[in-house]
């Protein structure tokens, strides 16, 4: 009895990681097959089955900031500007324009703590943002 109680907390602890991980932030792990232990008869016969895991991807721009900003401390967008690591919040998400080749761009407006509004182009491809970068800065292009 004790043995088999030790089997299913050993099974146990060696599944809990990966079930956790998925659901607090194990974003943008790969597929990964793993076997789970199963207690054993005295017999020859011995079960093994398999668990598959899939990360499900945000698909396109809002589903890419709502999950960024859903992981981070402050809730915000964080983006390096000059050296600087720049909080934003977005404002206004502008229509999608289809480049060819699968991708498409969309910008974003965002308000950072410093009180400006920056316009930041996002480039997806398949649905998957691929790019970001600063179009303007206050109205005005860079």
């Amino acid at each position: 009895m004790n043995t088999r109680i030790l089997i299913v907390l050993i099974a146990a602890v060696a599944v809990a990681p990966t079930a956790f991980g998925q659901m607090y932030g194990g974003q943008q792990m790969q597929p990964r097959t793993q076997p789970a232990q199963q207690p054993t008869t005295g017999g020859s016969q011995q079960m093994t089955t398999t668990t598959t895991t899939k990360t499900v991807q945000p698909v396109g721009v809002k589903g890419y900031l709502d999950n960024v900003m859903g992981n981070s401390k402050d809730h915000k967008f964080h983006m390096n500007v000059n050296g600087k690591d720049l909080p934003l919040t977005p404002v206004k998400l502008h229509e999608e324009q289809k480049l060819g080749g699968g991708k498409t761009q969309m910008a974003v407006d965002m308000k950072g703590v410093d009180g400006k509004v920056y316009e930041i182009d996002f480039i997806t491809s398949s649905g998957v943002v691929t790019d970001g970068k600063i179009r303007k800065i206050n109205g005005k292009a860079l």
